[in-house]
């Protein structure tokens, strides 16, 4: 056997574990997020959600939906052994607005709003490229 084809076998493993771990992480967040809304339903004051756990559970509801966009691309990866540039500007857009979403702006350095403001439009433009430009822009690996 070849040095590649070894190579290729230790990637393909990787890659597994990577979407096993994923699995767990993405099983495990959803579980607290039910736990969280469940345990704050039956404590006193019944059936009120304090506006600090509504943050944290949208927190986690993103951290979801971040890992199953990268669920859905490492099986991408796994299965057509090509990764779409253009899905991973998303996850790292989603990421951004997640951060964005959950931030107290006014415990926020100013500085750090603007550098998330820039980050936001550069993703979102080059995304927009990457879309207009009609070209397919994949790493291929194999």
């Amino acid at each position: 056997m070849s040095l590649m084809k070894h190579i290729n076998s230790f990637q393909r493993l990787i890659v597994w574990i990577i979407i096993l771990l994923m699995v767990v992480v993405i099983m495990s967040a959803t579980l607290e997020i039910g736990w969280i809304i469940l345990y704050d339903l039956i404590t006193p004051p019944f059936m009120i959600v304090d506006v600090n756990q509504i943050l944290d559970i949208f927190s986690l509801i993103f951290i979801v939906i971040i890992g199953i966009e990268l669920l859905e691309t490492i099986k991408m990866v796994l299965e057509e052994s090509i990764m779409n540039v253009d899905v991973i500007i998303l996850v790292g857009l989603t990421a951004v607005v997640r951060k964005i979403l959950i931030i107290d702006i006014k415990e926020t350095e100013p500085m750090f709003l603007v550098g998330m403001g820039v980050l936001i439009v550069a993703l979102a433009a080059t995304y927009y490229l990457v879309i207009v430009s009609g070209k397919q822009f994949k790493c291929s690996i194999e």
